[in-house]
């Protein structure tokens, strides 16, 4: 089962790649060293020195195997060239093909590849493309949600597709403590992928109003408000701000190209204006009117009622699926004489 590990890991807990630059060296070196799958978000544009550097200072912090994000509907090459030579031990990718030849490409390197997927026809592909496993992602996911189904409908479809492979399947989407692992398991994942619980954690790298507003607000919404000119046909999960209630009806020719300048950030060493309206969340060094910028989150978040350390929220999953209750056990291994 799924506590039992996967691809090698300890545990079978992937940290979701947050973006911009949310999950950095410190947040994925530290679910690295409590045993879980770690991913550094990597730059949406070419940076190749960037890359090795993030890379370098995640190994500077740990000395357990790591992993790196690409998010394929933006320019990658680059940047993917540094991760198959540096050797990581995974590469996630997501929002676009990535077929055989160029998983090939990356286990010949000797990295193991994560597909992000949305749909069943993407699970399909990924099969397909030969891919180590698949992250299942429900519309209950925080963030930008490639899909429009839900977790529980689609990831027991996938499980089926994969069942002559040794393709792992990884369940996404409103995910926060064992309780929803245990679900995960009795759906048939064998691990599961955390974004919001890693976001609301010490080592994150939001802005602290980005966490404090995690623990107060339990509600979320599924819109596209947010990043339009940059991100088209992105539609994201949002947490139901004062600023977002009063916006969710943004007319659809509006983006944030003509808005006013709310705030000013430092992504991945590049200063960044920040639009009213864009779909970047603040992160540690962002300045200006914190309160209107976007803010991603899950369903689960109102699961979410502290800041803890990241090796904590892999100890606790680990913990509560080793030991799952009575009807818990039922419901991953079957009633006694199945």
């Amino acid at each position: 089962m799924g506590w039992k590990g996967i691809l090698g890991f300890d545990h079978g807990v992937v940290q979701a790649p947050l973006g911009p630059d949310i999950s950095g060296p410190e947040l994925a070196a530290a679910v690295a060293n409590a045993g879980g799958i770690g991913l550094l978000r990597l730059p949406d544009w070419p940076a190749p020195d960037r890359v090795r550097d993030l890379i370098r200072r995640t190994r500077s912090l740990t000395e357990r195997p790591f992993g790196a994000a690409i998010v394929l509907a933006f320019p990658h090459e680059e940047n993917l060239r540094v991760v198959l030579e540096e050797k990581l031990a995974v590469l996630q990718v997501y929002w676009g093909e990535f077929p055989r030849e160029r998983v090939d490409e990356a286990h010949l390197a000797g990295v193991k590849v994560l597909h992000q997927v949305g749909s069943f026809e993407e699970a399909a592909k990924a099969k397909e493309a030969g891919v180590d496993g698949i992250i299942v992602q429900g519309c209950e996911a925080g963030g930008h949600v490639i899909g429009q189904e839900g977790l529980l409908s689609l990831l027991p479809r996938v499980v089926d597709l994969v069942s002559d492979t040794d393709i792992s399947v990884i369940a996404a989407g409103g995910i926060v403590d064992g309780c929803g692992y245990a679900a995960a398991l009795a759906l048939g994942a064998q691990g599961v992928c955390l974004g919001t619980r890693f976001l609301t954690t010490e080592e994150s790298f939001a802005h602290p109003l980005y966490k404090k507003r995690l623990i107060e607000i339990n509600c979320t919404d599924y819109t596209n408000v947010f990043g339009r000119a940059r991100w088209p046909g992105a539609p994201q999960r949002v947490l139901k701000t004062t600023f977002y209630d009063q916006w969710k009806n943004l007319p659809e020719q509006e983006t944030e190209e003509n808005q006013p300048i709310i705030g000013h950030t430092i992504i991945h060493g590049v200063h960044r204006d920040i639009r009213r309206f864009a779909g970047t969340v603040p992160n540690a060094t962002t300045t200006g009117d914190i309160d209107s910028m976007v803010m991603y989150a899950g369903q689960g978040v109102g699961l979410i009622t502290e800041i803890i350390p990241a090796n904590e929220v892999v100890k606790r999953n680990g913990r509560l699926v080793k030991a799952p209750d009575p009807m818990t056990q039922v419901a991953i291994n079957g009633w006694p004489g199945w």
